[in-house]
């Protein structure tokens, strides 16, 4: 039995897809890492294009600060002078943002109601709170919501609440209060505090949209995305920054020295990514071309595994008349059937689909 063509290209690696293109913008989560761990063959698939002189970026939609998040690529085997277009962080557009509206030498200093991470080797905290201020003033944390001008929404693990901030002798000293939400999607703590934001009309800047994230094992991290959705659902006003909105794309290009207005240029760019909804849509509404990665968190969308960095989960493309033993091996027939599906479902369709960034 022979399936329809679909109305997009299936390839079975990435080494197709690589003469088809001069530049490569890059998603982080999914696609080379997992958070903890480079994804099987990402690294490889990476040196390969170099050595076929792509261009590349990294396009995230991390809450990090670009030069942060650049930083941490060492542990997966990377470095930062792989990147030409360097890394459009989300994290780096919402700090500028809220620099340049609450940081400004005409207002009083604003403070902030402050949904973050937990400190640690992978997260800074402060590092984003200090690029979110100015010579001209700083970023005060609220202790309680009566005490917010606004909700920075950086992180989905922990309310961050100041006790005595001292900038000049270096010492921050914080009450850290557990969301209970990251690991479980319990809002129970979470709406508590919205529900009383939204009854005093503070606005939310959310620097990271997405909604769910595939970590190591195959666990699953709630992410800052449905905490801005749960406050819009109750009224309030949501400010977010990163894909799917366009300017995250073009800003991307700008950083490779492409204009969104060079079509013959941007026709040469595609944008690799394991979410739909950010990554596809996004490079959609942008106009450039998407190669969407299954092995990512719409992998179980799928009845297939994540992919991991030992090789787990990657997806093994068996003909119809010869089956392959893998515990995440599915036929290409099968394979196009639910992916017509999952697209048609969703309201969004890639220009490419491939298991993985490998070759």
């Amino acid at each position: 039995m022979v399936a329809a063509t679909p109305s997009f290209n299936l390839h079975t690696s990435f080494s197709t897809l690589i003469p088809l293109y001069h530049s490569f913008l890059l998603d982080q989560f999914g696609v080379i890492h997992n958070g903890s761990e480079s994804l099987h063959g990402a690294i490889g698939c990476i040196q390969c294009m170099l050595k076929e002189n792509k261009k590349l970026a990294i396009l995230s939609n991390t809450s990090s600060p670009s030069h942060v998040a650049l930083a941490t690529l060492e542990r997966y085997g990377l470095r930062e002078d792989m990147f030409v277009g360097g890394l459009v962080s989300s994290g780096e557009e919402c700090a500028r943002y809220v620099r340049d509206k609450y940081c400004s030498s005409s207002r009083s200093c604003a403070r902030a109601l402050w949904f973050t991470w937990q400190e640690n080797e992978k997260q800074s905290p402060l590092e984003f709170l200090h690029c979110c201020e100015s010579q001209n003033g700083q970023i005060g944390i609220a202790e309680s919501v009566s005490e917010a001008d606004f909700i920075l929404l950086h992180g989905s693990e922990v309310w961050r609440r100041s006790r005595d901030i001292n900038r000049q002798h270096g010492s921050d000293s914080f009450s850290i209060q557990d969301l209970n939400f990251l690991y479980t999607q319990d809002f129970s703590v979470i709406d508590i505090l919205l529900e009383q934001a939204s009854r005093r009309e503070l606005p939310m800047i959310c620097s990271n949209p997405d909604l769910v994230v595939s970590l190591k094992g195959g666990a699953v991290g709630n992410m800052p995305g449905q905490i801005a959705q749960r406050y819009q659902q109750m009224g309030g006003s949501v400010k977010q920054f990163g894909k799917p909105n366009p300017r995250h794309f073009i800003s991307c290009l700008h950083k490779l020295g492409i204009s969104i207005d060079d079509v013959e240029q941007v026709s040469g760019v595609a944008h690799v990514g394991d979410s739909l909804e950010h990554d596809v849509a996004g490079a959609n509404a942008a106009g450039i071309d998407s190669i969407f990665v299954i092995g990512g968190i719409h992998a179980k969308d799928l009845g297939l595994s994540p992919t991991g960095s030992d090789g787990s989960g990657f997806v093994v493309l068996e003909s119809d008349d010869h089956v392959v033993s893998s515990s995440n091996s599915i036929t290409r027939n099968d394979l196009i059937s639910k992916l017509r599906k999952l697209f048609a479902e969703r309201g969004i369709q890639p220009t490419h689909v491939v298991p993985s960034l490998s070759l």
